[in-house]
């Protein structure tokens, strides 16, 4: 959960699509790994507070 905290605190601070490096670089500088970021992603996709476009965007839908 507090991968999933991070996540979406950074995408609030981010304007939308966003890249994920935007907020992945941030997150690892944090010490979160590459996976927890990746499933917190995949988490927030699932339960539809986020979108994953292709091209290695994302969108916030509403936090």
């Amino acid at each position: 959960m507090q991968s999933i905290d991070a996540l979406l605190e950074q995408l609030r601070v981010l304007d939308t699509p966003i890249s994920r490096f935007d907020i992945g670089m941030p997150l690892l500088g944090a010490g979160h790994s590459q996976d927890q970021i990746l499933n917190a992603l995949f988490y927030l996709e699932a339960k539809k507070q986020i979108e994953l476009p292709p091209g290695n965007r994302l969108r916030l839908f509403s936090c």
